[in-house]
C-alpha cells in the first residue's frame, strides 16, 4: 500500500498528474451523475479517470448488471478506462482496484441513508477505503433533497392541530372505555393504535409521538385509577400499549414510504413514456423551428410553463424559437453561454441555471453548449430541483434533434451539390458533342460561301440549306433545354382547360407533317371520349415529341395513336414497330440527357422524353413505356379526369376515327 512504508519521501506520497481519478459506478439511473462528475473532474485536473463497477455475487440482478454496463460504456465514450471487478463487498472491490490503479482520488455516490445501519455501513466502507489507499474520497449526493410538507406557520394553525388531535384521542378514549367494559384490556390497544396511526399518517411523526405519550397517560389515569403504585400487571399492559403504538407508527412510516416509492415509480414511468413520445415527435421534425415547437408543446403540458429554444444568431444575439412577442429578454450569448462551460465555477456546468424569471439548460452538442432551452414558470419561480433530471433529459432530446436536423440539411445540400455537379458535367458532355456537329457544319458552309471563287448556284443553295437546317437543329436543341429547365423550375404555370382530345391530337399531327412531310400515322379516337382537363399547348408538345421519337426509330413503319376512357382517367397510347427499348432502360429513358447506347449518333441529346415526363407529371398523370407484342415499343399516358366538366355543347360530331391524316 502507498502509506505502508514510513520512509517514503514526501514527493512520493503526493499524487502525480498521471494518477487517475477512480469513479465507483452503480446500476441506478442516478449513476449518470457520477459519470459526468468524473468526466468534469478529470478535465479540470488534467488527469485520466477510471470508471469501476463492483459486482457482488447474488446481490444484483441481470437487468441491473446490464444497466451498469451501459454506464460503463457511457464513461468509456467520455474517455475513461473501465473495469468490472467481482468482490465480496463494494468496499473490498474498490480497495482491490485502487491498489492496482494507485488513484489520486476516489469518487463515490452517496444515497440518503434509510436508517442508522445504512449510515454506519457507508461510513465504515469509506473509512476502510481511505485507510487502505490513503487518498481523498469525494462523495456525491445521489438523492434529490427531500421536500417536506409545509410546517404550521401560525399559532392558530398549531392550536387547530392540537385541538383536532385532542378530539381524536378523546373519541378513542370513549370507544376504548366501551370495549374495556366488554372485553377488558385487549380492547384498548387496537383503538388507540388506530388513532395514533391516523395522526402519524395525517400530520407526521412530530405529532404522533406526543399523541402516543398522551395515549399512555390516558391509559394510566383513566383505566387504572387509584392503584398507584401500579401492579406488575398494569406495567405489563402499559408497555404492551406503548409497544403497539410504536409498532403502528413504524407501519405507517413504512406504508408512507411504500406510497412514495410507488408514486416515484409511476412518475418515472410517465417520464419515460413522455421522453419516448417526444423522441418520436422530434423524429418527424425537419427544421429547427419544428423542433422548438415540439419542445415548447411538451414542456407546456408537463410544467404548465412557456418554453423557447435559444440558438446563437448573427452577431451577439439569440434566435428565439418559436417566435413569440411576449418572450422574456435573455442575456446575450456572450454573457449566458460561458455560464455553461467548465470554467464557470459551478459544480455541474450542465445543470439548469435560474436567472431573472427563467430557468435555462444547455442544449449540449459535441462542441459544448450549442444553444439553450429557456423555461418560464408561472409567477417567474425557479424550477424545482427534483424536476431537473427530466428537464435535462428533454434538453438532450432537443439537442439530438437539432443535430439530426443540421446533418439532414448538410446531407441535402451535399446531395444537391452532387446532383448539380453531375448535371453540369452531363450537360457539358452532351452539349459539347451535340453542338459541335451543327456548329462545324455551319462554319464550314459559311467558309465555303466566303471563298473568292464563285460557286455554282446549286452548290451555293445546298450550303445555304445546310446552314438553315443546322441552325434550326441547334435552335431546337437549345429550345428543348430551356423549356425543360423552365418546366422543372416551375417557371411555366400549367393552364388546364376542358378540351376535346381529338383537337389536340389533330394539331400535333398536322404540325409534325408540316415539318417532316406526310407520315404513316394511324389515329383511333372513339366518339365517346369525354372532355379532358389539360394544357393544350403543353400536351401538344408531348404528342409531337412522342411521334418524332417513333418516326426517328421506325421511319418506314406506321405509328398508331389511340385513346380510350377508363374510370377517372383517359389513356393515350403511341405505338411503333421499331427495334423497341430494352427492359432495363424503361425507367431511365425519361431522364435528362439519357440516350440508348445505339442512339449516341442520332442527333439528339436525350431531352424529348424528359420533357414529356415533366409535362405529364405536372398534369397529375403518369407516363411509361413497355414492349409491344410483335415487336416495337408503345408509350402510355394516363391523364386524370379531375374536377367537373362544363355542360355539353349541342354540336354535330363527326367520326374521329381517321386513317392517315393529309
Amino acid at each position: 500500500m502507498r502509506n505502508s512504508h514510513k520512509e517514503t519521501s514526501l514527493s512520493d506520497s503526493l499524487p502525480s498528474a498521471a494518477d487517475p481519478i477512480l469513479v465507483a459506478l452503480g446500476s441506478e439511473a442516478r449513476t449518470l451523475r457520477l459519470v459526468h462528475t468524473g468526466f468534469r473532474m478529470a478535465r479540470e485536473q488534467g488527469r485520466p479517470w477510471v470508471a469501476v463497477h463492483v459486482e457482488v455475487p447474488d446481490w444484483e440482478t441481470a437487468g441491473e448488471a446490464d444497466q451498469a454496463r451501459v454506464w460503463l460504456q457511457e464513461a468509456h465514450d467520455l474517455g475513461a478506462e473501465t473495469a468490472w471487478v467481482t468482490a465480496v463487498t463494494v468496499g473490498e472491490g474498490l480497495i482491490q482496484e485502487g491498489v492496482r490503479r494507485r488513484p489520486a482520488q476516489v469518487v463515490m455516490g452517496k444515497n440518503r441513508p434509510r436508517g442508522p445501519w445504512d449510515r454506519l455501513e457507508f461510513s465504515r466502507a469509506q473509512e476502510a477505503i481511505q485507510r487502505s489507499l490513503g487518498v481523498r474520497i469525494v462523495t456525491i449526493p445521489m438523492d434529490p433533497p427531500e421536500f417536506e410538507a409545509r410546517p404550521v406557520q401560525t399559532t392558530a394553525d398549531l392550536l387547530g392541530v392540537v385541538i383536532a388531535i385532542g378530539a381524536l384521542l378523546g373519541a378513542c378514549t370513549i370507544f376504548a372505555s366501551a370495549l374495556f367494559t366488554v372485553v377488558g384490556f385487549p380492547g384498548i390497544p387496537p383503538v388507540f393504535a388506530l388513532g395514533v396511526g391516523f395522526i402519524a399518517h395525517r400530520w407526521g411523526r412530530r405529532y404522533s409521538v406526543p399523541a402516543s405519550m398522551a395515549a399512555v397517560a390516558v391509559f394510566a389515569v383513566w383505566f387504572i385509577p387509584g392503584r398507584f403504585p401500579y401492579q406488575s400487571e398494569d406495567w405489563t399492559n402499559g408497555l404492551y400499549l406503548g409497544g403497539a403504538l410504536v409498532l403502528v407508527q413504524m407501519v405507517v412510516v413504512l406504508v408512507d414510504r411504500l406510497h412514495q416509492e410507488t408514486r416515484s415509480l409511476h412518475r418515472r414511468e410517465a417520464e419515460t413514456l413522455l421522453i419516448m413520445l417526444m423522441g418520436r415527435a422530434l423524429g418527424r421534425c425537419s427544421t429547427a423551428r419544428e423542433v422548438a415547437l415540439v419542445l415548447a408543446d411538451r414542456l407546456h403540458g408537463l410544467f404548465q410553463a412557456q418554453a423557447w429554444m435559444l440558438v446563437p444568431g448573427e452577431g451577439d444575439t439569440w434566435l428565439q424559437l418559436p417566435e413569440s412577442p411576449d418572450a422574456p429578454p435573455s442575456p446575450h450569448p456572450s454573457e449566458l453561454l460561458p455560464q455553461f462551460s467548465d470554467q464557470a465555477g459551478r459544480a455541474d456546468p450542465f445543470e439548469p441555471l435560474f436567472m431573472s424569471t427563467c430557468t435555462y439548460v444547455a442544449l449540449a452538442g459535441p462542441g459544448g453548449a450549442e444553444g439553450l432551452l429557456q423555461l418560464r414558470l408561472e409567477g417567474g419561480r425557479p424550477l424545482a430541483q427534483e424536476s431537473w433530471g427530466l428537464f435535462q433529459s428533454l434538453a438532450v432530446q432537443g439537442a439530438l434533434a437539432l443535430e439530426r436536423v443540421r446533418w439532414l440539411d448538410e446531407a441535402q445540400q451535399a446531395r444537391l451539390d452532387t446532383e448539380s455537379e453531375r448535371m453540369r458535367n452531363t450537360l457539358l458532355g452532351a452539349v459539347s458533342h451535340d453542338l459541335r456537329t451543327p456548329l462545324a457544319a455551319i462554319q464550314g458552309a459559311a467558309t465555303s460561301l466566303m471563298l473568292p471563287e464563285p460557286l455554282p448556284e446549286a452548290t451555293r443553295l445546298d450550303l445555304l440549306a445546310m446552314i438553315r437546317d443546322e441552325s434550326e437543329r441547334l435552335a431546337r436543341l437549345l429550345g428543348d433545354l430551356l423549356e425543360l429547365t423552365r418546366l422543372q423550375s416551375g417557371a411555366i404555370q400549367i393552364q388546364k382547360e376542358w378540351q376535346l382530345l381529338d383537337e389536340v391530337v389533330g394539331a400535333a399531327v398536322l404540325r409534325m407533317e408540316a415539318r417532316e412531310g406526310a407520315l404513316p400515322i394511324r389515329v383511333d379516337l372513339p366518339e365517346s371520349l369525354p372532355l379532358v382537363p389539360l394544357d393544350g399547348a403543353l400536351m401538344e408538345q408531348v404528342l409531337m415529341n412522342l411521334l418524332a421519337n417513333a418516326h426517328r426509330h421506325a421511319p418506314h413503319s406506321p405509328v398508331e395513336l389511340r385513346a380510350w376512357e377508363e374510370p377517372g382517367a383517359v389513356q393515350i397510347e403511341i405505338a411503333d414497330r421499331g427495334p423497341g427499348i430494352p427492359a432495363e432502360y424503361h425507367q431511365r429513358v425519361f431522364d435528362k440527357f439519357f440516350r440508348l447506347p445505339k442512339d449516341l449518333k442520332d442527333g439528339g441529346v436525350g431531352l424529348g422524353l424528359a420533357i414529356c415526363g415533366t409535362i405529364v407529371k405536372i398534369h397529375g398523370g403518369a407516363i411509361w413505356v413497355e414492349d409491344r407484342p410483335g415487336g416495337g415499343a408503345r408509350f402510355r399516358i394516363t391523364l386524370p379526369l379531375d374536377g367537373h366538366p362544363p355542360a355539353p355543347l349541342e354540336t354535330d360530331q363527326t367520326s374521329s376515327t381517321m386513317g392517315t391524316l393529309p
